[in-house]
């Protein structure tokens, strides 16, 4: 048996494939804008080359042989992955439009994607739609109908697809004066005679645990204060109320101005990833991708 795969054979294959499929080598032929004889001399090169009969031949009809089957049901599934891939690639093309429905963290949802979106709404504007949900618990992407979700931390494993856009990074921090009053720690271990706020997870009600590199061994820090506000954990420290942990998208820029000061630098650990996670079907629309390479742009310049 010759190989199969030669630029005479596949246009064979294609001449197969069509007139299973209408049942003769007229109609194949009107289908792909050759006459039939064309048609029935491709099929039988093809045959030639394999060795094998492929379709039984009457005056009236074609029968396909079970050589033809086996064969048939590859080519069809071949040719339907390459249908496929023209229709992605006419997607590519098309300008981003339609209605995009998106899940993103609350605190990193209200500093850096709700500021983002006029411009993206400026450089998309066939976008006609954003449905944003601010939300800490974790979305059920598929059965939500969610185009698009930003996750935190470390990812799950599963069908979805994910872009990392850079590592989930602490920064433990006071304002000025409280650390003037109550003094700057210089190891983990030091906060234990600080009043220390902490963060309350809404899904499990339990306050968050600070981490430190190279500090595996460090005695759980008690919290002083708990809330259950992200943002409210900044507004705390503004305040000199005590030494919080927060992302560094939260926290960052009252570093830069001097309202607050980070503590305990050597120490600083990540948690997981900051990543855009999306359905895979989802990628093929041209909105959600340029949502997604437009927001990771912005969150990147923002996070570091």
């Amino acid at each position: 048996m010759s190989s199969i795969v030669s630029i005479e054979s596949l246009s064979g294959l294609v001449a197969f494939s069509v007139a299973v499929e209408t049942g003769s080598f007229a109609a194949a032929g009107r289908k792909l804008g050759l006459s039939a004889s064309a048609v029935g001399k491709a099929v039988e090169r093809l045959e030639a080359r394999l060795g094998l009969r492929l379709l039984n031949r009457t005056t009236r009809s074609l029968a396909v042989t079970g050589e033809g089957d086996i064969l048939y049901r590859y080519v069809a599934r071949i040719l339907k992955e390459l249908h496929d891939a023209e229709q992605e690639l006419h997607l590519v093309q098309k300008a981003p439009r339609g209605r995009i429905k998106v899940s993103v963290p609350t605190v990193l949802g209200r500093k850096i994607i709700m500021p983002a979106l006029l411009d993206f709404r400026i450089r998309f504007p066939d976008v006609m739609a954003t449905e944003i949900s601010l939300d800490d618990v974790k979305v059920d992407i598929i059965n939500g109908g969610y185009d698009v979700v930003l996750r935190l931390g470390e990812l799950d494993d599963s069908t979805l697809r994910a872009r990392r856009i850079g590592p989930h990074t602490f920064i433990t921090c006071a304002s000025p004066e409280y650390l003037a009053h109550r003094g700057t720690p210089q190891t983990p271990s030091d906060l234990h005679n600080h009043c220390c706020v902490f963060y309350r997870f809404p899904t499990t009600g339990r306050p968050e645990v600070w981490a430190f590199k190279n500090s595996l061994q460090l005695t759980p820090i008690k919290p002083s204060v708990v809330l259950n506000d992200g943002e409210a954990l900044a507004s705390a420290a503004l305040g000199g109320l005590g030494i919080i942990q927060a992302p560094s998208y939260l926290v960052s820029e009252d570093i830069a101005a001097g309202r607050l000061q980070a503590v305990l630098a050597d120490y600083t650990d990540e948690r997981g990833s900051v990543s855009l996670v999306w359905p895979p079907m989802s990628a093929r629309a041209p909105k959600v991708r340029a949502f997604i390479d437009f927001m990771a742009e912005r969150i990147f310049q923002k996070l570091y």
